[in-house]
């Protein structure tokens, strides 16, 4: 990462700034220079890291992948608007294209243009008198008879009971420039004449036949006015296109009753509601109590037992009195408070919008459509779908040639998106709920999808959440754009990458400190030739003496997972093996993390009330909102730990995380000098007021407004970035200042405070994982999802894991084929302790070792959901049907020829 991040693309970067504008320049020499003596040849340098995943809302796979912007662009040009009442096509409606439009449906006929006469003030003789001053002379009344207003006045007035119409022009609509001219004029008269309407009856037919035209984007049979159609409209993040109802969010937030009601089998005595079971509830909870016992409900009796009616009667009331609701009603006008908006927070859930149906677009964009199908309705459909439909709109050239390069260019950025794997993602998913690996390859998609060529592409692990049977696909996506005429650099731990690269160059031999220099450098096969190789080793074949001992899981205790139909399980039952290493696999898309994040960690955390139950510790409950459990006394508490960073600011670190932090501040205080000055830990801490750096607050940086470019984070002026005042650097425990500790590596810390046990215990744990090399102060917002998670890792072997569920999500992120062990022998430690372990993985290193492995697919998207196969590793290897089995029989062919 240091080679290829913050030397090659960092020097790429540099010079790219010093290409832009003067304001931006005056920051360049500021910012730190990779530390090279020279780099040549160096081309423009794209890179495209784990980290950056999006956590906006209204962030979707279509946005993301810029997919969105050409079909906008595409259904303003080509789209056909459709009255979503009257199902009729609603025409543009200008002067011009309504004159072509009549020209073209009474073609050789005899034609009236009128228009619709408004009634206004006066009598009748007076609107005559004002129609003749202003040219007009006859007018046509509801039975189809001529008045000529130069010789007579109507008797009437109209009215919306008896309406009458001016007669603009009368002619016969025969080809040429003038009578098409005279056509155009009739028709602008008119649109101005009546309101922006006018009526076309053909000579001797009766006027119930006459047509009716207006002007704009409107519907001939409901008058409903459309927008003209522009990118705009069909954006959801645009006022003319999103949903008014949602703003564009495509879900609203209701109440979720589960959440007021945790347990139903209390009695509302019993705090059944538990809103009103804390002390600043107390009068609401007498309220409730009082309203319900004037209604003849038994309070003593348990919620679950009340009927449907009373049940109803004390969440909403029946208009007299209005039961929980009016609790959340109060608090909604107090949401200036921040516990009304935490207690808002908690008891609501979001639920698709009933106005746009989760789509997000008004209805006047939904009303717009090409070859029958809204944007709303492509926002439903996966990308493979979405590239089928745009390949037959090619084909058959439906369009023609102005949507041509509109379709061109969606559809070379939707083949590029099936090629990194990820065709079975619908257009409208957030992104937010894709997995690490996912989020990563939207980005990979997104920077592949162009033509640059002579640039250099450096990529962080683009293997990671993708399936062995996908690796082929990806391969083929990175030698196009090689053969493009770029460079492609990646960091890749993954043997199927490594076997297919042109050159690769392996760093070590160790981690840290033990790493930095070129092992070996060349071809893959001398890369296998070379003994000091640890990669190399790696794609000789596995050492079987590392292996790990699996665990027989036949009589452990189980966790049994029923779901119903939630994006694309399929009411899966799933039994959870507790007490040792259990492997859920398949393709991306397979339906791993629904299972994982919608069904197991919501269920298990149910009871914790958590607002946000998929991350950190909960309580063990008894079911989720859209699955059954069973089994769950079984467990106390659950983790999950996933591929999002641990931290977002820079404070956090190992040595704070650990907890190691607070003794080794207490050494630097211990210290003679220290004790002279009077100086307690506290002084030695960066997050507080004292011997902290007060420009800078003790993050070492600065950040710098760039107005449209991202804040540029230059290091701290006063304190050089080392977060300290100069006097409390001036403090050294031996010979080292408290910059200098934070430093250290982990495992070379641990020589240093070799005789320090309480250090020591803290950091060992993390160097047994495969961390060692992190620096004490690294910040945990720069760590990789994969060293997060062995970090999330080492605390439990520090804290103990007692009977918890830890969920990993791909935690061999970043970790070398010959570390994987290593990984897994901590793995074993946690569940020696008690736990259990579910990890969500594709390295096949690992399924291979699990004591049981859960596969789902077959397919993904819509062809997965469901259960393939369970076992054993072996077991899974027989099954035919699984593309994880075919991928297990080459690991462990593999392995006996190794």
């Amino acid at each position: 990462t240091t080679l290829a991040f913050d030397t090659l693309y960092a020097e790429g970067q540099r010079r790219y700034v010093g290409s832009l504008s003067a304001y931006a320049r005056q920051f360049l020499e500021r910012l730190p220079r990779p530390e090279v003596d020279s780099i040549s040849n160096l081309p423009p340098a794209i890179a495209i890291e784990q980290r950056g995943g999006a956590t906006n809302a209204r962030a979707t796979v279509g946005s993301a992948t810029e997919v969105l912007d050409p079909l906008r662009m595409l259904f303003a040009r080509c789209g056909i608007t459709v009255c979503p009442a009257c199902d009729e096509i609603v025409d543009a409606g200008g002067i011009v294209a309504t004159a072509e439009r009549i020209a073209a449906e009474a073609a050789g006929e005899r034609v009236q243009i009128l228009a619709p006469l408004r009634a206004g003030k006066g009598r009748a003789g007076e609107v005559r008198d004002a129609l003749v001053k202003e040219g007009f002379a006859r007018l046509l009344s509801e039975a189809g008879e001529v008045v000529d207003l130069l010789e007579t006045t109507p008797r009437q007035k109209p009215s919306a009971e008896r309406p009458w119409w001016i007669l603009i022009d009368r002619l016969e609509l025969r080809a040429g420039e003038g009578e098409r001219g005279r056509l155009i004029e009739a028709v602008s008269q008119a649109f101005v004449r009546g309101g922006g309407q006018l009526v076309v009856r053909v000579a001797g037919a009766a006027q119930a036949d006459a047509r009716v035209y207006r002007e704009g984007r409107t519907c001939n049979r409901c008058a409903r006015r459309f927008p003209e159609p522009s990118p705009g409209l069909f954006s959801f993040n645009n006022a003319l296109g999103a949903c008014p109802a949602c703003e564009g969010f495509g879900r609203v937030a209701e109440i979720d009753w589960e959440r007021v009601v945790p347990d139903p089998t209390k009695s509302l005595a019993e705090d059944a509601i538990a809103l009103f079971s804390t002390r600043s509830t107390r009068g609401w909870k007498k309220w409730l109590l009082d309203g319900c016992r004037a209604a003849g409900i038994d309070v003593g009796k348990p919620f679950a037992s009340l009927a449907e009616a009373e049940r109803q009667f004390v969440l909403a009331g029946d208009g007299r009195f209005e039961g929980v609701a009016d609790y959340f009603e109060w608090l909604e006008g107090r949401r200036y408070k921040v516990q009304a908006r935490v207690q808002l927070a908690r008891n609501r859930r979001y639920v698709p919008c009933p106005d746009c149906e989760g789509t997000r677009l008004s209805e006047a964009a939904r009303a717009v459509r090409i070859e029958g199908r809204s944007l709303a309705d492509l926002g439903r459909s996966t990308l493979a779908e979405l590239l089928v439909w745009i390949e037959d709109l090619e084909e058959r050239f439906v369009l023609g040639e102005a949507a041509r390069r509109l379709l061109e260019l969606v559809g070379g950025r939707l083949r590029t998106i099936h090629a990194v794997g990820l065709g079975y993602v619908a257009l409208d998913r957030p992104v937010r709920t894709l997995s690490g690996g996912e989020a990563q390859r939207i980005q990979l998609a997104t920077a592949l999808a162009g033509s640059l060529t002579a640039s250099l592409y450096v990529l962080d692990e683009p293997s990671v959440g993708l399936h062995a049977a996908d690796l082929a696909r990806l391969l083929r996506v990175l030698e196009a754009i090689r053969d493009q005429g770029n460079t492609v650099v990646v960091v890749e731990h993954a043997l199927a990458l490594i076997e297919a690269a042109d050159h690769v160059i392996d760093l070590g031999p160790g981690a840290g400190r033990l790493g930095g220099q070129i092992v070996a450098a060349g071809t893959v096969a001398s890369l296998r030739a070379n003994p000091d190789s640890r990669t190399g080793r790696a794609l000789v074949g596995t050492d079987r003496s590392q292996l790990r001992r699996r665990r027989d899981l036949s009589a452990t205790p189980r966790l049994r997972l029923a779901t119903g139909r939630i994006h694309n399980l399929r009411d899966l039952v799933v039994e959870l093996p507790l007490r040792g290493l259990v492997a859920l696999t398949g393709v991306s898309g397979a339906g791993k993390s629904t299972l994982v994040r919608e069904i197991l960690v919501p269920g298990l955390a149910r009871r914790a009330g958590s607002a946000s139950p998929t991350a950190g510790s909960a309580a063990a409950g008894e079911g989720g909102r859209r699955g059954i459990l069973s089994g769950t006394s079984q467990l106390d508490s659950i983790v999950l730990v996933d591929q999002s960073p641990g931290a977002r600011t820079g404070r956090s670190n190992p040595a704070t995380v650990t907890k190691a932090f607070d003794a080794i501040r207490q050494r630097f205080a211990q210290t003679r000098e220290a004790r002279a000055r009077g100086l307690a830990a506290g002084y030695f801490s960066f997050n507080v007021a004292g011997g902290r750096c007060e420009t800078c607050e003790g993050t070492g940086e600065i950040a710098i407004d760039m107005q449209f470019l991202d804040d540029l984070r230059v290091p701290c002026e006063d304190c050089s970035g080392r977060r300290y005042r100069r006097d409390v650097l001036d403090i050294r425990l031996d010979g080292r200042s408290i910059v200098d500790v934070l430093a250290l590596g982990i495992e070379e810390a641990c020589e240093v405070f070799a005789e320090d046990a309480k250090i020591v215990s803290r950091l060992r744990p993390l160097a047994r994982v495969g961390l060692g090399y992190l620096s004490l102060g690294q910040p945990l917002s720069t760590l990789s999802g994969g060293e997060y998670q062995r970090l999330r890792l080492g605390q439990a072997l520090i804290e103990g894991a007692g009977r918890t569920l830890y969920v990993f999500d791909e935690p061999t992120t970043g970790l070398h084929p010959s570390d994987t062990q290593v990984l897994l022998r901590c793995i074993d430690e946690v569940i020696e302790g008690g736990a259990s372990v579910l990890v969500v993985e594709h390295d096949l290193d690992v399924i291979a070792q699990a004591d049981w492995v859960i596969d789902l697919g077959p397919g993904g998207g819509p062809e997965g959901g469901r259960l393939v196969a369970e076992g054993t590793p072996e077991t899974i290897a027989r099954c035919e049907a699984s593309l994880t089995g075919r991928a297990l029989r080459s690991w462990f062919e593999r392995d006996r020829r190794a």
